[in-house]
């Protein structure tokens, strides 16, 4: 008696799928398109003309997923403001917790997180004077607490 009525039901189903086409059918609620007054989205040449898009294209160049996740392990936000307020002033000390935090992100990962900042178009113009200091603020961290972690490789300055 169970199988009669769930080939009954069975039978059914299909037959009302048959007759009302539209019912069997997925519908891609997404592909009708946006209404004109709902799409605020930059034209091409509204793009094309901006001064930002040109240096964020390069910046997600080197934003890319799988050269960020080459670096295994990034600093604290704490250290991370801290290193990067060093670099701006040199008047703030890096604090040797900060400094171990950085030398355990690597020498490459951490020229290549201040490279990706100071290409951006807020920090650009001072690019020139804070990679050299980040690269003293990293030997000076090799110096004060690089044997106590295993020296890493200072930079040349």
């Amino acid at each position: 008696m169970a199988k009669s009525l769930l080939m009954v039901m069975l039978v059914c189903i299909v037959m009302f799928s048959m007759a009302r086409p539209i019912y069997s059918q997925k519908t891609d609620t997404y592909s009708q398109g946006i209404p004109e007054e709902a799409d605020i989205s930059p034209t091409p040449l509204e793009v094309a003309d901006s001064p930002t898009t040109e240096s964020e294209i390069e910046l997600a160049h080197h934003l890319h997923k799988d050269y960020i996740l080459a670096c295994p392990k990034k600093p604290s936000p704490k250290c991370e403001d801290e290193i990067f307020n060093n670099m701006l002033d040199e008047t703030t000390p890096v604090t040797d917790e900060c400094c171990r935090d950085v030398l355990n992100t690597g020498k490459d990962c951490h020229l290549a997180m201040v490279k990706i900042i100071f290409s951006t178009k807020d920090y650009k113009n001072i690019a020139s004077k804070a990679i050299p200091k980040s690269k003293k603020a990293w030997n000076d961290c090799i110096r004060r607490v690089g044997s106590k972690i295993g020296a890493p490789i200072s930079f040349e300055l």
